[in-house]
């Protein structure tokens, strides 16, 4: 029995340093071990009640073990939570931005205006939508409509899915798209105005597991990684473009990744985490898993100080509205 112990013990904290190594790996081995970053939340739990039974049960060495991996593990959620002393208080000259997996309104006009009057109430500067639902199904006038903002912009290949749009009160110029071979998924930059500064906005929605058939396996698990070995390969890209910006950049959207992953650290060199900076609580973002997961993002150069960042949960999409303030000035 003792030796089983030493075996598991030894094992939970190779997988931990394993997991911690994702995001320093090379795109493409980190798209293999990209599922062991789905595991860090029950293997922090499993490996602290280990750590607390080793304890009690006065075995040092394995209590060692089991608490490295505790630690390693605990370190990493840490990604996923945040504490943060924001007040309602905020500069007048201050950029409040909404960032929203829309999941197509569901196809309905009554989600649309649902949604919409709650984002509105929220007195955002820009909106950020992903998954806008394709004209045929949802026309833009429509959204647009529900929204009331002066400024718009849609990417300019309409696809079945997974399209993009962003609205403002502020003069938005110079947009350009980017797109991936054999994928719905894309990122849109544009410049925002805003009193006399220009602001490099980037929405994305980066690759979603099973998407697409070219990026289809045999089973989940094969499809995972190569859905998360494309999506690493986007990252680099979408790195590049921020890398080039001669304006501070703001990045929002769905990066369909956690913290524990390779593209989450590719995007995060260059920018601060608004969650991280200013966020309160845990951090999950995908409803369905009951907000365990973080995979929706708000990015912001580091100059652009945040000063708040909120999530709302809601009925409309399964995914949670992404709230932020930044100070441009």
């Amino acid at each position: 029995m003792k030796r089983f112990s030493y075996i598991l013990a030894g094992f939970t904290v190779f997988l931990a340093l394993i997991t911690a190594a994702i995001p320093w790996c090379s795109p493409l081995v980190a798209g293999y071990l990209a599922p062991l970053g789905l595991l860090v939340i029950p293997l922090a739990i499993f490996s602290t009640l280990t750590t607390i039974i080793a304890v009690l049960c006065r075995s040092k060495a394995i209590s060692l073990l089991f608490g490295t991996a505790c630690l390693i593990t605990l370190f990493l959620c840490g990604k996923s939570w945040a504490v943060s002393f924001e007040t309602d208080e905020s500069p007048s000259h201050s950029l409040h931005l909404i960032s929203w997996n829309a999941e197509g309104f569901q196809l309905n006009k009554d989600t649309l205006q649902a949604s919409s009057a709650f984002i509105r109430n929220l007195h955002p500067d820009v909106i950020c939508v992903q998954e806008r639902p394709h004209d045929i199904l949802l026309n833009r006038d429509s959204i647009s409509a529900a929204f009331g903002y002066p400024y718009q912009v849609f990417n300019s290949r309409e696809d079945e899915v997974l399209n993009l749009a962003v609205y403002s009160r502020f003069p938005l110029s110079n947009m350009k798209e980017y797109y991936f071979p054999d994928s719905y998924n894309k990122v849109l930059q544009i410049d925002l105005q805003y009193e006399g500064r220009t602001i490099r906005l980037f929405n994305m929605h980066l690759q979603t597991t099973g998407m697409t058939p070219a990026f289809q396996g045999n089973n989940l698990l094969h499809t995972y990684q190569l859905n998360a070995r494309e999506r690493n390969r986007q990252a680099q890209l979408l790195a590049e473009a921020i890398a080039s910006s001669p304006y501070p950049v703001i990045l929002c959207g769905d990066l369909n990744d956690t913290p524990i992953s390779y593209a989450y650290r590719k995007l995060t060199t260059q920018l601060d985490d608004c969650f991280l900076e200013a966020g309160n609580g845990w951090g999950g973002t995908y409803q369905p898993a009951r907000n365990l997961f973080r995979i929706d993002y708000i990015l912001c150069a580091p100059e652009l100080k945040t000063l708040a960042y909120r999530l709302y949960s809601n009925c409309w999409s399964d995914h949670r509205i992404q709230y932020s303030i930044v100070n441009p000035l």
